[in-house]
């Protein structure tokens, strides 16, 4: 009797990881020599981005050929120019300019090890000197804020918020980030108002999207730290938080959470969109991966579980709290 097939175990894994950094490795030494930025200023032949760049010309002219399957640059009769892609979010100045946060990520990430040695992140995005840090992670929804709309428009639908549900309502969204998910919810119901709060450089962006949605009337600006803000007493019928939590340590977070409870009317609903782990930590690999970013950048950085969140939902006295199937948690204040 033969002895059943045996494979040895498979490289795909290994080699697509490998495929990946090599990719961040391309991206990454083209933005720090400046090669968008020095196209976008008209220089487009080898020879004149390498002379700009105090290059070599044997070595610039492999990147720049490798930054064109990567749509970033396209290469016509020896020439190369930006891609849309390119020219939209990684030429310094352009009002969607994310090159920043993203050189700050490859750059932290090379520093992953002393972190998980140490416990101590690359780089602290919570202090007030990253605030340009964060300008460059929001500008780029100037143009994408459609796509994260119809993306929020389903998370509220599961979480069972509309014009119906939540007529006229009065939100607060802490750290909004560019307001989408919320203002959403404003161009449903020309009633309703959204409190954004953020930083006052996010704010600015936050406000041209507001326009560009069409709902400028529709919202108040709260600039400031939520940690060191007065958010009110029974003002809102719905608190949003939004890819903020995770950021603090426990104590934090439910001070937090207690300064929205306060601010809620009797009835009204605390969102929580941020990354939800399941149980066992295992499974939910986006939220595993960007938990490395998470450590990475911050002190106290932690995504959590349902249960955990439950904990210290109950603790501040919310009551209802809910998993929804497109991660929200949601919890209700005793009416």
């Amino acid at each position: 009797m033969s002895k059943p097939e045996t494979h040895p175990p498979s490289l795909g894994v290994i080699d697509e990881v490998d495929t990946v950094g090599l990719k961040v490795a391309v991206l990454k030494t083209a933005m720090e020599l400046n090669v968008f930025t020095t196209i976008a200023k008209g220089h487009g032949t080898l020879e004149e981005i390498a002379t700009v760049l105090r290059c070599s010309m044997r070595g610039m002219r492999v990147l720049l050929d490798a930054l064109c399957p990567l749509g970033l640059l396209d290469k016509a009769d020896g020439t190369y120019t930006l891609t849309p892609t390119a020219e939209a979010y990684l030429v310094e100045g352009a009002p969607t300019y994310c090159g920043d946060i993203y050189l700050m990520w490859f750059q932290g990430r090379e520093r992953f090890a002393d972190c998980v040695r140490t416990g101590k992140p690359a780089i602290d995005l919570t202090v007030p000197e990253a605030e340009d840090l964060w300008v460059s992670y929001t500008a780029p929804y100037l143009l994408l804020w459609p796509e994260l709309a119809e993306t929020a428009r389903a998370r509220w639908e599961a979480v069972g918020v509309s014009a119906e549900t939540l007529p006229g309502a009065q939100i607060l969204d802490i750290a909004c980030g560019c307001g989408v998910k919320s203002f959403v919810l404003a161009q449903a119901d020309p009633t309703a108002c959204v409190t954004a709060n953020d930083s006052p450089k996010i704010l600015e962006v936050t406000a041209t999207i507001a326009s560009a949605m069409g709902i400028a009337g529709q919202v108040k600006y709260q600039p400031g730290d939520v940690k060191a803000l007065d958010l009110g007493t029974e003002q809102f019928d719905m608190v949003l938080l939004g890819n903020i939590l995770h950021y603090f340590p426990p104590d934090q977070m439910q001070t937090i959470l207690r300064k929205a409870h306060q601010a809620l009317k009797p009835g009204g609903l605390v969102v929580i969109d941020d990354g939800v782990l399941d149980e066992e930590r295992g499974a939910a690999e986006d939220v595993l991966l960007a938990a490395v970013e998470m450590v990475n950048s911050a002190p106290y950085a932690e995504f959590h579980t349902f249960s955990e969140y439950k904990e210290i939902l109950e603790k501040v006295g919310f009551i209802q709290v809910t998993l929804h199937r497109t991660r929200p948690v949601s919890a209700r204040k005793k009416s």
